[in-house]
């Protein structure tokens, strides 16, 4: 196997030490070479990769040999690769054998997809993968109170109610911009409420292209829900009668709008926000694409947020990577981003996604101090079928939530595919010891439950 040692010496923010762990590549797909790669979701011996642009479906991988995953097909049109839409986030409960793909619009600028007056219907297509390779589309979702935006959605499996599935979405601009899908009955998905934090929670989020409900964590109990809206800031919200009475839902603030943890400007605000298991610590990464399409460097980077206090979270730790430094802006290459993406977090462990910086491992342990174990930046590949238009600066772009599963880590680059790594170094029993884990559901914490 190849072996991946830390080179780089380079500190993290305010730390002097050398990072002292690795990243072991253990295998990688690179799907065909076709570029533009979104989210994944495991289920087993077998990966799906979805896509951010409308030429292609959702690859089917097959990852019974770790050390040489093989893409055996892809979910295709008509259900999938629909003009305008991209199969951009995905989850799945292997042991109900389902499989959700959230179809979004997609641009020509941003995502390299057909030009349309009317887009796709967006929507969330729900498929039975009791045949692995072989996904059928038992429903779709587009009815909701407003024209329908999916953005993100946090997959939330009730420890009481085994059968019981609801997906957290949000769906801005709104209002209402969150929506709770309950996917029990898959062939028959019941949206059971919409809500807004702005309009209904009250806060300002004022104006703007901005303004938006980013993305909703939650805890494993999935009764508070981590909201990340990019302009009014970081609160928590009370999805408990979402559990106890979901007939008569009643979400409320549990952080007061006056209370938000905002720092835009400078920035832009929180991306999205993961709970270290067991800890009242929230890691929350920021998002910040270059121009045209955002502010650019200085990128967004991670913070570490106490919320021992609900109703105030707090910053209490930040991590950037070098290229962060405002003196080394001009050298980054047109259309490059290295901005924080998305997390998986164990108790002492960030393993977070970063763009054209690859992947960071982050030792949270004292989250005042969070400083960098590891980095992985993949060989690129020579040539993909699709670049990226908006990040094509630079050839590295991983970009997914990473998953954990049985000790391994499962990641996507947006250009070069599926990776497959084993971490070594701090921490690392954290992720060796875990059957599942991944930043976007809580299925690791009800597998764990047995």
């Amino acid at each position: 196997m190849k072996w991946l040692a830390v080179a780089a010496l380079l500190a993290a923010c305010g730390d002097n030490l050398a990072p002292s762990g690795s990243f072991e590549l253990v295998g990688h797909a690179d799907l065909g070479a076709r570029g533009m790669s979104s989210a994944l979701a495991v289920v087993g011996d077998t990966v799906y990769v979805g896509s951010r642009n409308d030429s292609q479906g959702v690859a089917i991988v097959d990852v019974s040999d770790p050390a040489h995953p093989m893409m055996v097909g892809e979910i295709g049109a008509p259900e999938e690769a629909q003009p305008t839409l991209s199969s951009r986030e995905l989850r799945a409960v292997p042991d109900l054998n389902l499989l959700v793909v959230m179809n979004q619009s997609c641009t020509p600028a941003l995502d390299g997809c057909a030009a349309a007056d009317e887009p796709g219907p967006e929507n969330l297509s729900i498929y039975d993968i009791t045949e692995r390779d072989q996904p059928v589309l038992m429903s779709v979702v587009t009815d909701f109170e407003i024209p329908f935006h999916p953005l993100e959605m946090f997959l939330f499996r009730d420890p009481l109610m085994a059968n019981r599935v609801l997906l957290y979405v949000t769906t801005p601009p709104g209002p209402p911009s969150f929506a709770v899908v309950d996917l029990s009955t898959p062939i028959d998905p019941d949206i059971l409420t919409t809500w807004d934090p702005v309009s209904d929670g009250g806060l300002d989020g004022g104006g703007g292209p901005d303004n938006l409900l980013r993305s909703v964590g939650a805890s494993d109990d999935g009764r508070v829900g981590y909201f990340s809206h990019q302009l009014a800031g970081l609160v928590l919200v009370d999805l408990t009668t979402v559990i106890d009475t979901p007939n008569e839902p009643a979400i409320e603030m549990i952080t007061p709008p006056s209370q938000a943890l905002d720092w835009a400007p400078p920035g832009i605000g929180p991306h999205s926000a993961v709970q270290a298991p067991g800890r009242p610590l929230l890691v929350v990464t920021e998002e910040i694409y270059p121009m045209p399409f955002g502010d650019g460097c200085p990128w967004g980077h991670l913070r570490t947020v106490d919320i021992t206090d609900p109703t105030r979270p707090t910053t209490v730790g930040e991590y950037q990577l070098p290229e962060q430094d405002p003196s080394g802006c001009a050298s980054v290459p047109p259309l490059t981003a290295y901005t924080a993406h998305d997390a998986t977090v164990t108790e002492d462990l960030a393993l977070v996604s970063w763009y054209a910086g690859g992947l960071e491992a982050i030792d949270i342990s004292d989250p005042t101090h969070p400083f960098r174990l590891a980095e992985f930046r993949p060989d690129p590949l020579p040539q993909v079928t699709a670049e990226d238009p908006a990040l094509s600066g630079s050839p590295i772009e991983m970009w997914s939530y990473p998953v954990i599963q049985n000790g391994l880590i499962y990641v996507v680059d947006v250009r070069n595919g599926l990776y497959i790594l084993r971490y070594h170094g701090r921490w690392a029993e954290q992720v060796q010891d875990r059957m599942f884990l991944e930043g976007n559901s809580n299925l690791g914490a009800f597998i764990d439950r047995g």
